[in-house]
């Protein structure tokens, strides 16, 4: 058996006056709302919450994402089984 080990991909999120998040390392969205964005990195998932927000920018090649609106909180949780959203409202 060999060895192989994923290699993760940095993540780095910056917030502008509240109103503009621009994160790298992004590997999916999961689900997004004007309230809501969750989205997949290497090191976990990402959970924005807000009022009016949008997602201005999403590359899947680089991982790149910028969204604007209203920022009230964001928070991680950690990597575990790979879930989609309606399995996590389930559960």
């Amino acid at each position: 058996m060999s060895d192989i080990k994923k290699e993760i991909k940095k993540h780095s999120l910056s917030i502008n006056n509240r109103e503009k998040i621009a994160a790298t390392g992004i590997a999916r969205v999961d689900f997004f709302s004007e309230e809501i964005v969750t989205a997949q990195t290497d090191l976990g998932q990402l959970n924005i919450k807000g009022k009016s927000l949008y997602i201005e920018k999403l590359s899947a090649e680089t991982g790149d994402m910028s969204v604007i609106g209203n920022i009230i909180a964001v928070s991680y949780t950690d990597n575990g089984s790979a879930t989609s959203f309606l399995g996590r409202l389930l559960k």
